[in-house]
């Protein structure tokens, strides 16, 4: 019996609980400080719930040495200091904390403790990660990888047709973040927002692409020329951002109001909070565009895959989370079953660059509705 342990019961914790709670051989419990979110995925997924304050390492120590393996499903801020206390029990681990820290410095702690842990292991970063792993090792010469993400609501409202799949902090922290890119085999620092495109999707329509952050990894793991990655919005979306950008609403200095010290972004926060969480059943999608460009056996190639996701109303269960929840849970098996062994701290690009597990992922989601269709195209 496999003892899986899940910090976080948010979207993507749930998703993973629905997942893993279905498989033969499995035991899993659910962790979170809120005894609401626990009665709700006990009741809905029959998995085993435990109350705790997952930033306190004195409560996690114990969790974990119950458990043979660790899905970390924490806010951004919280996810570096709880795969510390994972990595140092000697735990294996796949997270989707999206942290801020640089998980890898964890790496040679892992291989000392006997940790296989994979990070960033959701879709975008995540399963887009892994692809440009595959077309860095199947191609002779990889020119060029392009990504583009997006979580949106299906029905579009005024003024900001946007939700945030998560959290709206995390959202905003991707207008304010500059941007990396690689641009002629240079890192490049560009600003969060810029170089605007408008593409068209099938079932969508035209959408609004713009850089951010989301490279992360793939900027020292890959020799790759030519990479960025762009977030997808509604077209209109973006102005909104740039504007509230300048106005200062995202300034972390408190300013001064009538005596009182106003943190602008605090404030921004918590207006556009309400405004970007979805209400209960409202549906959303899920966009993802991977494009990689090289040569393969002489041949000039292009690789691209392509996802289009939408809510689940049979589970009510949010795409986004579908997509992040369902690759972690996936990663797990694949670690228990030992198709990915390699102790310490990995980005999925390393998983993509395995032979045979990008197919066996891929599969895998479509199994659970999921599709990503890969083409390859001869130049």
């Amino acid at each position: 019996m496999t003892r899986a342990l899940i910090l976080g019961g948010g979207t993507n914790g749930s998703a993973m609980a629905m997942d893993l709670a279905g498989q033969d051989g499995w035991s899993v419990t659910l962790a979170d400080h809120d005894a609401g979110v626990l009665s709700r995925v006990k009741d809905a997924y029959g998995v085993s719930v435990a109350k705790a304050d997952l930033t306190d390492s004195k409560q996690l120590g114990p969790l974990l040495a119950d458990h043979d393996i660790v899905l970390g499903a924490l806010p951004s801020h919280l996810g570096f200091a709880a795969l510390r206390t994972v990595v140092e029990s000697g735990r294996h681990c796949v997270d989707v904390s999206f942290m801020p820290e640089d998980a890898t410095s964890l790496s040679r702690l892992a291989r000392e403790k006997g940790s296989i842990t994979v990070i960033d292991c959701g879709l975008a970063p995540g399963i887009s990660n892994m692809a440009a792993g595959y077309a860095k090792r199947i191609m002779h010469v990889c020119e060029m990888v392009e990504i583009y993400i997006g979580g949106l609501p299906a029905q579009r409202h005024w003024p900001f047709q946007y939700k945030a799949p998560s959290s709206p902090a995390d959202a905003i922290e991707e207008y304010m973040r500059p941007a990396n890119v690689m641009q002629g085999g240079k890192r490049i620092v560009r600003q969060a927002m810029s170089d605007p495109d408008l593409i068209d999707f099938d079932g969508i329509g035209t959408l609004e692409a713009f850089l951010t952050d989301g490279l992360r990894s793939l900027i020292h793991t890959l020799k790759v020329p030519f990479m960025s990655e762009k977030t997808l919005r509604y077209p209109g979306h973006i102005e909104l951002m740039r504007v509230l950008r300048q106005t200062g609403m995202f300034s972390k200095t408190p300013i001064d109001v009538k005596g009182k010290s106003v943190v602008p972004l605090e404030l921004t926060q918590a207006l556009l909070g309400k405004q970007w969480s979805y209400a209960e059943g409202e549906e959303d999608l899920t966009v993802m565009r991977v494009v990689a460009r090289g040569v393969e056996r002489g041949d000039p190639v292009r690789y691209q895959w392509d996802l289009l996701d939408r809510y689940d109303r049979a589970t009510a269960t949010r795409s986004m989370a579908r997509c992040v929840g369902f690759t972690a849970a996936i990663m797990a098996r694949m670690i228990v079953d030992g198709k990915f062994a390699r102790q310490g701290v990995h980005p999925p690009e390393m998983v993509g660059q395995q032979e045979g597990l990008l197919p066996a992922m891929l599969e895998a989601l479509k199994e659970r509705g999921v599709v990503v269709q890969q083409t390859r195209v001869e130049l």
